[in-house]
């Protein structure tokens, strides 16, 4: 059963402990101090860190990275609760389309909608992201509309 969580942007104050839950998923952190902004964090009533989830923006376009969730709240739906508050918060922004890289996670993003796509018809910007160009070099590429 989910417990209750509070879903909040994050600052430049919460970039350490990003960090220690990305690296404790085994996720790259290159990059995110640059879009701290668009990450957002989820949060139980004790202040417990049940997850984060992250956003580049490219114009129309965004990079969804980050998504992780503490391995004690994992299978309870936070993963998909912080997914959707980064679409509707891409959306608001005026991103159209979600891209996004995978290694182990391609079966679980596609029940939130994404398909996958050739690396090649990805838009430039997207792909000299640092994700693209330093790190998830054999990582499945997927994507989808935000509305």
């Amino acid at each position: 059963m989910k417990t209750e969580m509070s879903i909040r942007f994050a600052t430049a104050v919460d970039l350490p402990e990003i960090e220690r839950l990305l690296e404790a998923n085994k996720l790259p952190t290159i990059g995110i101090e640059k879009c701290i902004s668009n990450f957002i964090l989820a949060m139980n009533p004790d202040g417990v860190w049940v997850g984060v989830a992250g956003l580049e923006v490219y114009g129309q376009n965004g990079l969804l990275r980050s998504v992780a969730v503490n391995e004690q709240f994992r299978s309870l739906g936070y993963g998909r609760a912080l997914v959707e508050a980064i679409l509707r918060n891409a959306r608001l922004s005026g991103v159209q389309t979600i891209y996004l890289l995978t290694d182990t996670a391609e079966e679980y993003f596609k029940t939130l909608g994404f398909g996958v796509v050739d690396r090649r018809g990805i838009p430039e910007d997207v792909r000299a992201s640092p994700e693209f160009t330093e790190c998830c070099e054999t990582a499945v590429a997927m994507h989808r509309l935000t509305s």
